[in-house]
């Protein structure tokens, strides 16, 4: 989906702006600022991160996986006799199955953290547009959905210069016409 980007002098101007622009009914999607700031995070609208649904599931998934295989390998497939105990025994599943759910947690909180945060992305089209090098330095910028037709973003960025936007970029996403 396209978004169009504008850049701004200070947080603070920044933050003003994405209030404003979502009571007047435009999404704001993201900042992209030199450093993080308490004004512009309260600004965006806030996102759930699936991580610790992720966590849970890999724990859980990590913990039956390690419990099911000691009962097949230990109780079902070559049950001995020792010391006149059960084959399945649960007591003696316990450290393993620990172990790999908190194996199956850690790896599904690292690989999902990854995903969530979109990390490992080498490219994305925001890095096309005109004068986004600046944000490393001391620019604020913020991205808003584009509307559909022209006159609709011509409105847009008129407002956004109103609201103190230095310039305005459109970016169109992967795979998108240009």
């Amino acid at each position: 989906m396209a978004e169009l980007l504008f850049e701004f002098n200070s947080p603070e101007a920044l933050a003003q702006a994405a209030a404003e622009l979502r009571q007047s009914g435009h999404e704001p999607r993201d900042a992209y600022t030199p450093y993080s700031t308490e004004e512009v995070r309260e600004a965006l609208p806030e996102r759930r991160t699936p991580v610790p649904l992720l966590v849970l599931a890999g724990g859980l998934l990590g913990a039956g996986g390690a419990y099911f295989l000691q009962w097949y390998l230990v109780a079902h497939l070559y049950p001995l006799d020792a010391g006149g105990r059960p084959p399945h025994l649960p007591l003696a599943f316990v450290p393993i199955t620990f172990e790999m759910g908190v194996l199956g947690a850690a790896f599904a909180a690292f690989f999902g953290t990854l995903w969530a945060g979109r990390l490992v992305r080498p490219w994305h089209p925001v890095f096309e547009a005109e004068g986004i090098e600046s944000v490393s330095i001391d620019k604020f910028w913020l991205a808003v959905a584009a509307p559909g037709s022209s006159e609709e973003r011509e409105r847009l960025e008129l407002d956004a210069r109103a609201l103190g936007a230095l310039r305005c970029a459109l970016v169109h996403g992967p795979g998108e016409p240009a």
